[in-house]
């Protein structure tokens, strides 16, 4: 069974980029490596980078 991607770092990661400011970048980081370090690659991660929103919204990593 696959976790949904709601569940996952890399979507606490593009919600967290969706904060702006409101986001300290230490902190942004910090979710950014724990999601590396759960299994999300570094694409995965550029590409929710580059558009958090689509990512938080579909589920889907379109690059």
């Amino acid at each position: 069974m696959t976790t949904p991607h709601w569940e996952t770092h890399l979507y606490t990661f593009a919600v967290a980029l969706t904060a702006g400011d409101a986001i300290k970048p230490e902190n942004l980081a910090g979710m950014r490596k724990k999601a590396l370090h759960h299994g999300h690659t570094e694409g995965e991660c550029q590409i929710v980078e580059k558009d958090p929103v689509q990512y938080v919204r579909t589920g889907k990593l379109e690059a």
